[in-house]
């Protein structure tokens, strides 16, 4: 992500980033003129601010926030989410909207007092995106606030699993109306160009893909930290590494790498803990390279208590953003969680608890069916 993200900046002790695609999108914009450039800066400001209303609101629970991603169809706040209590989350969530209501107020205060020109004119326009902004993100979906929103509500009577799978099917049929609506709306009361429809249609389809694949990630959250309850971190882990000492050459790397048959090399740092990214290259570079330390290849990773549940292991790599973890216990590295084969065990364990479970529900339909007794 550092690649893709890179980092702008800090505010309020929060990590701002852009992502590439949203780099791409300004390269875009500001060839198409200053006045869409700076329409385009000033709305993402405003999208910097409703996430830093998210990222103030969670730090004020001393609740974890890593960064801020801007990206081409908003921002995203990285928050640690395990643990979180349902009214939390509602004051989370509702603070980025509400925060772009009083933002577009203030524009459209400002819009009865600036003369009338193009300043007046990108007033009115900021006062227009932002109340939109604000709405748009309390439609009751996945990944928008609303949905977020009405899940805290649901969890109110319902497990988190019941009120993710309710949220978003009360999404899933609240954009399909939009959808809808928002065609029928251009084809019937705007413009006549069969171009515009066409646009409306792409930018419906983009925006129901963005929502559709947010609303799966949240429901493959619930689920898995509903059905991997029992997993601790072992029943995932790997012990397929070696740990080295960070004064180790990459000429004896390789040689601990050829006779452990692995790839993952880690060392420790102070109190951190590094995985070794080899070099690559023509073989004339990193030959050159082969008495260098690999303390100055070490890319630090999240670790994990031995003792943790399998889920809390998948919230930090999540919320650091790491494909790698290391297992610890006692002060020593006791085996590595990678992303792929964590992902594989939480699948078998969900389709084997289901499994379960639908064998169970059918046997007792079976036997309620047999213990029937007839009226006489």
């Amino acid at each position: 992500m550092a690649l893709s993200s890179p980092n702008i900046g800090k505010l309020f002790g929060v990590q701002i980033q852009l992502h590439w695609t949203f780099i791409l999108l300004l390269i875009f914009v500001l060839f198409l003129g200053p006045y869409f450039f700076g329409i385009i800066i000033l709305l993402f400001i405003c999208v910097l601010l409703h996430e830093l209303a998210h990222s103030i609101t969670a730090k004020r629970d001393g609740i974890q926030v890593s960064k801020i991603i801007l990206m081409p169809l908003g921002g995203a706040s990285i928050i640690n989410m395990e643990g979180i209590k349902a009214n939390q989350e509602f004051y989370i969530a509702m603070a980025g909207p509400i925060s772009s209501i009083l933002i577009g107020l203030f524009f459209g205060l400002g819009a009865i007092y600036t003369p009338i020109g193009m300043g007046r004119q990108i007033v009115q326009i900021m006062f227009e995106l932002n109340i939109l902004l604000g709405v748009f993100n309390l439609l009751p979906s996945f990944p928008l606030d609303g949905g977020r929103v009405l899940r805290s509500y649901l969890e109110k009577k319902r497990d988190e699993l019941s009120a993710t799978k309710l949220t978003v099917k009360i999404g899933n049929a609240v954009f399909i109306l939009f959808i809808f609506g928002s065609i029928v709306y251009a084809t019937l009361f705007t413009s006549d160009s069969i171009y515009y429809v066409e646009f409306v249609v792409l930018w419906d389809l983009i925006i129901f893909l963005f929502i559709y694949g947010g609303a799966q990630a949240e429901l493959q959250a619930a689920m898995t930290k509903r059905y991997t309850a029992s997993l601790g971190v072992r029943s995932a882990m790997s012990k397929n590494f070696i740990t080295e000492k960070p004064e180790t050459t990459l000429a004896e790397l390789y040689h601990d790498v050829l006779v452990r048959h692995t790839h993952i090399a880690l060392f420790a740092q102070g109190k951190s803990i590094k995985l070794v990214r080899v070099p690559r290259g023509p073989l004339p570079n990193v030959m050159a390279n082969v008495n260098r330390p690999i303390s100055s290849l070490g890319v630090e990773i999240p670790a994990v208590q031995a003792t943790v549940s399998l889920d809390s292991a998948i919230n930090t790599m999540r919320f650091n953003d790491a494909g790698v973890a290391a297992v610890v216990s006692r002060g020593e590295i006791i085996g590595v969680l990678l992303q792929q084969h964590v992902e594989h065990v939480v699948a078998l364990h969900i389709t084997h608890v289901m499994a379960r479970e639908s064998r169970a529900a059918r046997q007792q339909k079976k036997s309620s069916d047999t213990n029937y007794e007839w009226p006489t």
